[in-house]
């Protein structure tokens, strides 16, 4: 066989190497640290190894950064950590996952002693008894055996969470699912894939930019439709972690984030281009008011709405009011609650929109007879966390359908505390499915002149 010709190496190619590697050796030396600092901040994750580079030392490891002192020690150590915390359980591996969708288990090899774990990957910790039929467990099975073989391997992390519980309803869509998956993964920096047992296509689609926003990564579907597949991953997180409801916690764990980034996520995550009421203020001579109308559903409505809307139009409000057609399109409506100044609601997960209010606008909150704790403690208290003006309108017995069920004189209307002790069932079934209100419209006038007072549109 002819050996192949070797080329030859003319002038004119001499100079046209140095040409090339000329500002390649620059940039070699003088620009590395440039390139060094653009990518500090990067988590330390090398993309299609399928190994963690192991860093001991630095928080900037995404996995490190979900806990804390003996916690990121163990993780160091062994690669594996449970995480046990007041509002949520989690389980971290830095090891590699295999996941069986087909068996809804987790495999994570080690030469420790085999142990297994049953879990439910939803963050609700104190409702387990609520979501025992509602969200899929997983086994975890870490130590020494005999994974299955990778049908699909992963070059980045992945998030393991479920979809199920109580999505659909709104507010346990973002408390339950939405603010948990940022606490989680914000800080994998889009570098992470999302897992979803329980898979709901609606829900994943309604939340789609969100989801976008932190992850480069098509969603996996972990639901049985799949036929049984074994997902191979560098390492991952199984369940969300949670803060609490409706809240961010910045000091919860080192580089934690806070509601305020939060709210700033879901700004980029909508194009919205308004950040503070008081553009808003001045673009409008009439302040938009959004009013939450549960016309449709059988508690909680103001039976005297018309009254009531009137009533805002003549102190100089421009009135939205919201029906369930229009709040369909998620993406469509945040951007109408974004363009409102007041958003105005009776105690209910509607009120959860108010994350997408601008800065410095204000939430009214119609509390009806009996839910005092619970409008402050869902609603109100994480509405001053977001940078917003929060409102209470209690209303009266007189104003509560429950007096024409039970009369005056009745512990429903006289003492809510005695029927809340007789247990959460018969409690809501009382005040939360029962009750109507029909708003006192002259007293109701007070709070919202105090409202326009907030934003400073009183002459």
């Amino acid at each position: 066989m002819e050996e192949p010709k070797k080329p030859g190496c003319s002038s004119s190619l001499v100079v046209s190497l140095l040409i090339i590697t000329f500002p390649l050796v620059y940039f070699a030396f003088f620009q590395i640290d440039q390139l060094k600092a653009h990518f500090a901040n990067w988590p330390d994750i090398k993309p299609g190894s399928g190994n963690l580079q192991k860093d001991a030392n630095n928080v900037k490891d995404p996995f490190q950064r979900l806990m804390r002192g003996e916690q990121r020690e163990q993780l160091k150590k062994t690669g594996f950590v449970f995480l046990s915390e007041k509002h949520s359980d989690s389980y971290v591996s830095r090891k590699e996952v295999r996941f069986d969708t087909n068996s809804s288990t987790v495999y994570i090899h080690s030469n420790q002693q085999l142990k297994k774990y049953r879990f439910q990957p939803y963050p609700l910790k104190d409702y387990k008894a609520k979501i025992l039929n509602l969200v899929k467990p997983i086994e975890i099975q870490h130590g020494d055996m005999n994974p299955p073989a990778c049908n699909f391997i992963h070059d980045d992390p992945a998030v393991i969470f479920s979809s199920g519980g109580f999505v659909g309803n709104i507010y346990h869509e973002i408390n339950d699912v939405i603010i948990p998956l940022f606490i989680t993964s914000r800080h994998f920096r889009s570098r992470v894939k999302f897992v979803v047992t329980d898979y709901h296509f609606w829900f994943i689609y309604k939340f789609r930019n969100v989801i976008d926003n932190l992850s480069n990564f098509e969603v996996i579907d972990a639901s049985e439709a799949t036929n049984g597949k074994v997902h191979c991953f560098p390492g991952a997180v199984v369940g969300l972690k949670s803060h609490g409801f409706l809240s961010l916690n910045k000091s919860d764990n080192p580089g934690g984030h806070s509601m305020s980034e939060f709210r700033d996520f879901l700004t980029s995550s909508y194009n919205f281009k308004i950040r503070d009421v008081s553009a808003l203020i001045m673009g409008s001579n009439k302040p938009n008011l959004l009013l939450l109308s549960r016309k449709g559903t059988e508690t909680r409505t103001i039976l005297n709405q018309d009254e009531v809307v009137k009533m805002m139009e003549e102190l100089g409000f421009r009135v939205i009011v919201s029906t369930m057609k229009m709040m369909r399109n998620m993406y469509d409506f945040v951007h109408i609650v974004r363009s409102c100044s007041v958003m105005v609601g009776v105690h209910g997960a509607g009120l959860t929109n108010e994350l997408f209010l601008p800065d410095g606008a204000v939430t009214i909150q119609v509390v009806p007879l009996g839910l005092e704790w619970a409008a402050e403690y869902f609603y109100g208290e994480p509405a001053k966390g977001m940078g917003l003006h929060y409102l209470e309108y209690k209303i009266e017995p007189q104003e509560s359908s429950l007096l024409d069920l039970y009369g005056p004189d009745h512990p429903v209307i006289t003492d809510p505390k005695s029927i809340e002790d007789q247990g959460y069932k018969n409690f809501r079934a009382i005040y939360m499915d029962k009750q109507n209100v029909k708003i006192n419209v002259e007293r109701f006038r007070k709070t919202l002149v105090e409202a326009m007072s907030l934003l400073g549109q009183l002459n």
